[in-house]
């Protein structure tokens, strides 16, 4: 304060709250009207031995121009005449955020200052502090507002933003950053999957675009499941235990029900699982959907849905399918998909029904499923003798709805 760049600041909230109310009837900037810097060195002395509280403002200069130079957006000008005296320490002996965030990253060396756009009001604050403090400014940029869909702010409220979120549903940390950076720049070769070695390389803050971008989770949802599709087979179960891992317990000791049950299926077979999770790869868009795309493989009895079954025949045109197809699959001497899929065409051709028919009435028996990956792969993980309990279950089951 030696150097008239802050002053002591008496007022009380209800003065505080008076000016400003005063002030926005008038359609006036809000800002300090300065009554304490007038008092004298005498005045001040006297105030703080009588024990008053007061907080410390700086002094914003008068009549000039404070350029704050952005990488992304260039040389932004703020008028000194509109800025107020920010409160730097507050009468409690803390300092505000202003102060605390300058003195902080000047202390860790931080060389690039990189925040959200909503800053930018408060930056030329923060030049004037590393001026007045006598240090290298850093680098800023101020980065777009990410927004919903509805075109909300990405807030707690609207959105997730808690990176917390992105770890329980299973994204990977690479795609989420491959996600974010394709929201405000893109890649010199146009790509839209790229590594964190290679967003690295080519990545600069001069390119970016600054208009909001969307925030839109299906794409992220296909960017994740593309990062899944480029690991190892290996590698992917290996991620996957790390986030049943971290997932199956919080500190409340809650039990994450989508985890749980995929740790117990890799600790009872771990091969069996890696075969199974094989097949579901390639359909996979984040770990929260392992169970459920696995959780038909590990069920002694499954919930069949009856049109599934049916297909548009009747159940006792289906049971009839399904006795024969059984039987087809028993006489074979190889478990293999290339001799099932001839006899089973075979089949359908005797019975006179369509081929397609013919495997949808035997997915939905095996796996009680509109969707999964190929059947006869499916078939060839679930084993011989499940496949024809499940063709035994189908049709106890229908046997019930004639």
């Amino acid at each position: 304060m030696k150097k008239k760049k802050a002053y002591y600041c008496f007022c009380s909230t209800e003065r505080l709250k008076e000016m400003r109310r005063a002030q926005q009837q008038q359609k006036l900037p809000p800002r300090y009207d300065r009554q304490c810097f007038h008092l004298s060195p005498a005045e001040v002395k006297k105030k703080l031995q009588s024990g008053e509280k007061a907080a410390i403002r700086m002094l914003i200069p008068e009549n000039e121009t404070i350029a704050v130079n952005d990488l992304l957006r260039g040389e932004v000008k703020f008028d000194s005449n509109l800025l107020d005296d920010q409160v730097i320490l507050k009468s409690d002996g803390f300092p505000t955020y202003h102060l605390a965030v300058v003195v902080d990253d000047h202390l860790m060396q931080i060389s690039h200052v990189v925040r959200g756009e909503e800053w930018l009001p408060s930056s030329p604050k923060h030049v004037l502090l590393y001026r007045f403090l006598g240090w290298q400014e850093p680098r800023w940029i101020h980065t777009p507002i990410l927004r919903n869909p509805d075109h909300s702010k990405l807030s707690k409220r609207h959105g997730h933003t808690s990176i917390e979120w992105y770890r329980e549903q299973g994204y990977l940390p690479e795609a989420l950053i491959n996600f974010l950076a394709l929201l405000v720049w893109n890649h010199p070769q146009e790509k839209e999957i790229f590594s964190v070695e290679e967003m690295i390389e080519y990545f600069d803050f001069a390119q970016m675009r600054f208009l909001a971008p969307i925030f839109d989770l299906t794409k992220l949802d296909w960017l994740n499941g593309n990062h899944l599709r480029l690991l190892t087979l290996d590698e992917l179960a290996a991620r996957v235990k790390d986030w049943a891992l971290r997932n199956v317990k919080k500190g409340d000791g809650e039990v994450i029900q989508n985890s749980a049950p995929v740790l117990e299926w890799m600790d009872a077979d771990l091969e069996s699982f890696k075969d199974r999770l094989a097949l579901a790869q390639d359909r996979l868009k984040k770990f929260s959907e392992v169970r459920e795309a696995l959780e038909f493989y590990y069920q002694e009895k499954l919930i069949y849905d009856r049109e599934d079954l049916l297909q548009g025949y009747n159940p006792p045109e289906v049971l009839d399918i399904l006795r024969q197809a059984k039987k087809a699959l028993e006489d074979l001497q190889d478990w293999e998909s290339e001799v099932w899929e001839k006899s089973l065409r075979e089949l359908a051709d005797e019975l006179e029904i369509k081929h397609k028919d013919l495997f949808m009435i035997l997915r939905a028996a095996t796996t009680a499923r509109k969707a999964t990956p190929p059947l006869f792969d499916v078939m060839l993980v679930v084993g011989k003798e499940k496949v024809f309990q499940r063709i035994d279950q189908a049709a106890e089951f229908l046997k019930g709805q004639r």
